[in-house]
């Protein structure tokens, strides 16, 4: 045969090989300025969750499919590294009707929703101390709902279910198997497992959008001071109306939980109560603290309307004063609203300028670690360039 024949047709092989595979994602960085109460203010540029993927499909035939998925963030200003595969990452199958199962580090769906936050940004509310004197607070990202959103995200050691739409509605249900195994341990030295489930519905008539999703945790980790069992669970609910340029979102969220990093009615960007509560601790600081259980609940309302290629946004969010072991502890919620605009410079490449301010009431973590107990402000302003691919 023809040498050059041959190496032609060696050379075709890898793009039929990978004809089924999609390369995709989206590089986003932010130039941008923060300022905190009582802190010094900072320029950066910041990325603002880039991210690049693989995907593709395998026709089985009858009706089957095999669905992959290979997801890895991306930091477009050269800081951080999360690794290969660090963002939702399966196999499945795909059974058309029937409905598909993926399995690997999936989404929750609480991470699947959240219309209503309409933001390109990167939020920092990292837990600690006040910065040391005539150095730079490390808090940022007001100018997206990453305390709101919160209750979104992947699940490890996961498989999860989602139907087919039938009438305008589909639902689906997750399982995670040992998510917190390791951190989990009872104030006796003994562990107990911490399986994860959840549940979504959504619903769809015309413009308008209706979702729900529910998770449970047995165990959560780093409950201690107790040989019993514990749980912690979360509710979201959004709908959305989008039309004629117009989009509108409201939603709801609740989180009940143990430890103030647990990840349900904690770790929601400092906005859980102080570690101190009526004088007694409230988290683990040994085996024979006892913590309290933690309510949170939230809601986020926004809209948009987009003028050809202009297209102005504002948010406003709210979480109320949480509770501990039922009782309301006073000033531990906070405030944020979000202005900005966007401008389409094609149907992939979009700037975009923000101005976010959130205040966090005295008594929420924050508050306490970086403002000696006041309410605490934090300002982001940014003007971002976004290309997705």
């Amino acid at each position: 045969m023809n040498k050059k024949l041959i190496a032609v047709a060696l050379a075709a092989l890898p793009v039929a090989a990978m004809a089924d595979v999609t390369i995709y994602g989206d590089l986003s960085v932010a130039v941008q300025h923060d300022s905190v109460s009582n802190q010094a203010s900072q320029n950066r540029v910041q990325d603002t969750t880039s991210k690049v993927g693989f995907k593709g499909t395998e026709d089985l035939g009858n009706g089957l499919k095999t669905v992959w998925q290979v997801e890895t963030r991306a930091h477009a200003d050269g800081t951080g590294s999360d690794g290969f595969a660090s963002r939702q990452t399966f196999v499945g199958l795909d059974g058309g009707n029937l409905g598909l199962v993926r399995i690997g580090y999936i989404n929750n769906f609480q991470n699947d929703l959240g219309a209503v936050d309409q933001w390109q940004y990167n939020s920092n509310y990292g837990y600690g101390s006040k910065a040391s004197s005539g150095s730079v607070a490390s808090l940022s990202g007001a100018n997206g709902l990453g305390i709101f959103t919160n209750t979104g995200a992947r699940l490890t050691n996961a498989i999860r279910y989602d139907s087919a739409t039938f009438a305008g509605f589909n639902f689906g249900l997750v399982y995670s198997a040992g998510e917190n195994a390791v951190q989990n341990q009872r104030a006796d030295g003994t562990t107990s497992s911490s399986n994860i489930w959840g549940a979504g519905l959504n619903y769809t008539y015309g413009p308008v959008a209706a979702h729900y999703a529910y998770q449970q945790e047995s165990n959560p980790s780093n409950v201690v001071g107790s040989t019993g069992n514990h749980s912690a669970s979360k509710h979201y609910v959004e709908v959305d109306y989008n039309q004629d340029n117009l989009f509108v979102g409201l939603a709801y969220a609740s989180s009940t939980g143990y430890d103030w990093q647990d990840g349900f009615a904690g770790d929601n960007g400092g906005f859980d109560i102080t570690k101190k509560w009526n004088g007694n601790v409230v988290g683990a600081t040994g085996n024979n603290s006892v913590q309290a259980q933690l309510k949170a609940r939230q809601a986020a309302l926004s809209a948009s309307y987009a003028f050809g290629a202009i297209v102005p946004k504002i948010t406003y969010a709210k979480g109320w004063d949480q509770s501990a072991n039922g009782s309301s502890v006073n000033n531990s919620g906070y405030t944020q609203y979000v202005l900005g605009v966007d401008y389409l410079l094609s149907k992939r490449t979009t700037a975009g300028l923000s101005y976010g301010r959130v205040n966090f009431d005295k008594n929420t973590t924050l508050a306490q670690g970086w403002n000696s107990g006041s309410d605490l402000t934090v300002k982001t302003l940014a003007f971002t360039l976004q290309h997705n691919f």
